[in-house]
Protein backbone atom coordinates (compact mmCIF):
# COMPACT_ATOMS: atom_id res chain seq x y z
CA UNK A 1 0.00 0.00 0.00
CA UNK A 2 3.16 2.18 0.39
CA UNK A 3 4.32 1.73 -2.69
CA UNK A 4 0.80 2.79 -4.06
CA UNK A 5 1.02 6.00 -1.84
CA UNK A 6 4.17 7.22 -3.44
CA UNK A 7 3.57 6.31 -6.66
CA UNK A 8 0.32 8.04 -6.77
CA UNK A 9 2.65 11.00 -5.11
CA UNK A 10 5.19 11.16 -7.48
CA UNK A 11 2.55 11.07 -10.21
CA UNK A 12 0.75 14.06 -8.70
CA UNK A 13 3.90 16.22 -8.42
CA UNK A 14 4.83 15.40 -12.18
CA UNK A 15 1.51 15.48 -13.45
CA UNK A 16 -0.07 19.12 -11.66
CA UNK A 17 2.54 21.46 -12.54
CA UNK A 18 1.47 20.30 -16.67
CA UNK A 19 -1.53 19.97 -16.24
CA UNK A 20 -2.90 23.51 -14.21
CA UNK A 21 -1.87 25.64 -17.09
CA UNK A 22 -3.21 24.23 -19.81
CA UNK A 23 -6.90 24.65 -18.25
CA UNK A 24 -6.43 28.75 -19.22
CA UNK A 25 -4.90 27.11 -22.89
CA UNK A 26 -7.49 27.84 -25.84
CA UNK A 27 -5.83 25.46 -27.48
CA UNK A 28 -6.37 22.67 -25.62
CA UNK A 29 -9.89 20.98 -25.55
CA UNK A 30 -12.32 21.58 -22.50
CA UNK A 31 -13.25 17.80 -22.96
CA UNK A 32 -9.38 17.19 -22.35
CA UNK A 33 -9.28 19.12 -19.46
CA UNK A 34 -12.02 18.21 -17.91
CA UNK A 35 -11.13 14.37 -18.50
CA UNK A 36 -7.56 15.21 -16.94
CA UNK A 37 -8.99 16.60 -13.78
CA UNK A 38 -12.06 13.68 -13.31
CA UNK A 39 -9.17 11.15 -13.43
CA UNK A 40 -6.96 13.05 -11.00
CA UNK A 41 -9.60 13.43 -8.57
CA UNK A 42 -10.22 9.50 -9.25
CA UNK A 43 -6.60 8.95 -8.57
CA UNK A 44 -6.62 10.77 -4.95
CA UNK A 45 -10.13 9.46 -3.84
CA UNK A 46 -8.83 5.38 -4.57
CA UNK A 47 -5.91 5.89 -1.86
CA UNK A 48 -7.99 6.15 0.82
CA UNK A 49 -10.90 3.78 -0.55
CA UNK A 50 -8.46 0.86 -0.49
CA UNK A 51 -7.05 1.91 3.06
CA UNK A 52 -8.08 -1.48 5.32
CA UNK A 53 -7.86 1.09 8.70
CA UNK A 54 -9.20 4.02 7.47
CA UNK A 55 -12.36 2.22 5.51
CA UNK A 56 -12.78 0.37 8.85
CA UNK A 57 -12.56 3.36 11.42
CA UNK A 58 -14.20 5.81 8.98
CA UNK A 59 -17.21 4.20 7.44
CA UNK A 60 -19.16 7.34 6.47
CA UNK A 61 -16.16 8.72 5.07
CA UNK A 62 -15.45 5.88 3.03
CA UNK A 63 -19.23 5.99 1.65
CA UNK A 64 -18.68 9.17 0.87
CA UNK A 65 -15.57 9.08 -0.15
CA UNK A 66 -16.36 6.24 -2.74
CA UNK A 67 -19.27 8.74 -4.21
CA UNK A 68 -17.25 11.03 -5.15
CA UNK A 69 -14.55 8.18 -6.94
CA UNK A 70 -17.91 7.07 -9.26
CA UNK A 71 -19.54 10.37 -9.94
CA UNK A 72 -16.47 12.55 -9.63
CA UNK A 73 -14.10 10.67 -10.88
CA UNK A 74 -14.19 7.64 -12.87
CA UNK A 75 -18.09 8.16 -14.76
CA UNK A 76 -17.39 11.70 -16.09
CA UNK A 77 -13.62 10.71 -16.64
CA UNK A 78 -14.33 7.32 -18.53
CA UNK A 79 -17.00 9.47 -20.59
CA UNK A 80 -15.17 12.12 -21.03
CA UNK A 81 -12.19 9.72 -22.31
CA UNK A 82 -14.02 8.84 -25.44
CA UNK A 83 -14.74 12.36 -25.75
CA UNK A 84 -11.09 13.06 -25.78
CA UNK A 85 -9.98 10.17 -28.61
CA UNK A 86 -12.08 12.33 -31.04
CA UNK A 87 -11.18 15.83 -29.63
CA UNK A 88 -7.34 14.85 -30.43
CA UNK A 89 -8.32 13.48 -33.78
CA UNK A 90 -8.10 9.65 -33.11
CA UNK A 91 -11.17 8.14 -32.27
CA UNK A 92 -9.82 4.45 -33.73
CA UNK A 93 -7.72 4.38 -30.59
CA UNK A 94 -9.17 1.01 -29.67
CA UNK A 95 -6.67 0.29 -26.44
CA UNK A 96 -8.02 3.59 -25.18
CA UNK A 97 -11.41 2.60 -26.18
CA UNK A 98 -11.69 -0.43 -24.21
CA UNK A 99 -9.69 1.02 -21.47
CA UNK A 100 -12.43 3.42 -20.58
CA UNK A 101 -14.94 0.54 -20.87
CA UNK A 102 -12.91 -1.71 -18.82
CA UNK A 103 -13.10 1.40 -16.08
CA UNK A 104 -16.84 2.35 -16.33
CA UNK A 105 -17.86 -1.55 -16.07
CA UNK A 106 -15.32 -2.17 -13.13
CA UNK A 107 -16.49 0.75 -11.17
CA UNK A 108 -20.53 0.30 -12.34
CA UNK A 109 -20.07 -3.34 -10.88
CA UNK A 110 -18.62 -2.40 -7.71
CA UNK A 111 -21.41 0.57 -7.20
CA UNK A 112 -23.91 -1.99 -8.04
CA UNK A 113 -22.66 -4.61 -5.71
CA UNK A 114 -22.11 -2.42 -2.74
CA UNK A 115 -26.40 -1.26 -3.21
CA UNK A 116 -27.05 -4.82 -3.14
CA UNK A 117 -24.78 -5.26 0.05
CA UNK A 118 -22.86 -7.34 -1.44
CA UNK A 119 -19.75 -6.34 -0.01
CA UNK A 120 -16.70 -8.93 -0.83
CA UNK A 121 -17.78 -8.86 -4.23
CA UNK A 122 -18.21 -5.43 -4.10
CA UNK A 123 -14.42 -5.31 -2.78
CA UNK A 124 -13.59 -7.67 -5.40
CA UNK A 125 -14.85 -5.29 -8.47
CA UNK A 126 -13.38 -2.30 -6.70
CA UNK A 127 -10.05 -3.72 -6.51
CA UNK A 128 -10.35 -4.06 -10.62
CA UNK A 129 -11.26 -0.50 -10.73
CA UNK A 130 -8.57 1.16 -8.51
CA UNK A 131 -6.26 -1.01 -10.49
CA UNK A 132 -7.50 1.00 -13.59
CA UNK A 133 -7.60 4.21 -12.14
CA UNK A 134 -3.96 3.72 -11.33
CA UNK A 135 -3.03 3.26 -14.79
CA UNK A 136 -2.80 7.15 -15.39
CA UNK A 137 0.13 6.96 -12.63
CA UNK A 138 1.69 4.32 -14.49
CA UNK A 139 1.19 5.39 -18.32
CA UNK A 140 2.81 8.50 -16.78
CA UNK A 141 5.93 7.22 -15.46
CA UNK A 142 5.78 4.96 -19.66
CA UNK A 143 6.13 8.40 -20.86
CA UNK A 144 9.06 9.48 -18.94
CA UNK A 145 11.17 6.49 -19.23
CA UNK A 146 10.29 5.55 -23.47
CA UNK A 147 12.77 8.02 -24.60
CA UNK A 148 15.23 6.08 -23.25
CA UNK A 149 13.43 2.55 -24.40
CA UNK A 150 13.64 3.38 -28.46
CA UNK A 151 16.75 1.60 -29.01
CA UNK A 152 15.10 -1.47 -27.71
CA UNK A 153 12.05 -1.59 -29.86
CA UNK A 154 10.97 1.18 -32.69
CA UNK A 155 8.92 3.81 -32.33
CA UNK A 156 5.49 2.64 -33.47
CA UNK A 157 5.89 -0.74 -31.68
CA UNK A 158 6.77 1.36 -28.37
CA UNK A 159 3.65 3.42 -28.68
CA UNK A 160 1.47 0.54 -29.61
CA UNK A 161 2.68 -1.32 -26.17
CA UNK A 162 2.14 1.94 -24.10
CA UNK A 163 -1.23 1.94 -25.65
CA UNK A 164 -1.99 -1.39 -24.17
CA UNK A 165 0.47 -2.82 -21.71
CA UNK A 166 -0.38 -0.65 -18.64
CA UNK A 167 -3.87 -0.92 -18.68
CA UNK A 168 -3.96 -4.81 -18.91
CA UNK A 169 -1.41 -5.61 -16.85
CA UNK A 170 -2.69 -3.43 -14.04
CA UNK A 171 -6.31 -5.89 -14.85
CA UNK A 172 -4.23 -8.69 -14.46
CA UNK A 173 -2.82 -8.06 -11.25
CA UNK A 174 -5.44 -6.67 -9.70
CA UNK A 175 -7.38 -10.39 -10.99
CA UNK A 176 -4.04 -12.40 -9.24
CA UNK A 177 -4.56 -10.72 -5.83
CA UNK A 178 -8.58 -10.91 -5.76
CA UNK A 179 -8.28 -14.66 -6.46
CA UNK A 180 -4.96 -15.32 -4.31
CA UNK A 181 -6.80 -13.18 -1.25
CA UNK A 182 -10.45 -13.22 -1.10
CA UNK A 183 -12.11 -10.27 -0.14
CA UNK A 184 -13.98 -10.74 3.80
CA UNK A 185 -17.80 -11.11 3.34
CA UNK A 186 -18.02 -7.86 5.98
CA UNK A 187 -19.34 -4.15 5.97
CA UNK A 188 -16.62 -1.38 6.17
CA UNK A 189 -16.75 -0.47 9.93
CA UNK A 190 -18.20 -3.79 11.30
CA UNK A 191 -16.64 -6.33 13.02
CA UNK A 192 -18.42 -9.56 14.07
CA UNK A 193 -17.06 -10.82 17.40
CA UNK A 194 -17.60 -14.32 17.83
CA UNK A 195 -18.39 -15.58 21.20
CA UNK A 196 -18.18 -19.47 22.48
CA UNK A 197 -20.76 -20.25 23.96
CA UNK A 198 -20.73 -20.34 27.85
CA UNK A 199 -19.86 -23.41 30.21
CA UNK A 200 -22.73 -24.70 32.72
Amino acid sequence: MAVVVLWVLWFLAYTLPKYVPRLFDPQIAAVRSLHGGAGILALVGAVPQMWPGLRDRHPAFHRWNGRVYVFGGVLPGSLMLFGTLFAIGRPDTTASFFWGVVWLSTTAAAWRAIRRRRYAEHRRWMAYSVAITLVAATNAGLVVASPRLTWLVSTPVLLDTLDWLPWVLHLLIAHWLVTRRPAAPRPAGRRRVSRSPRRR
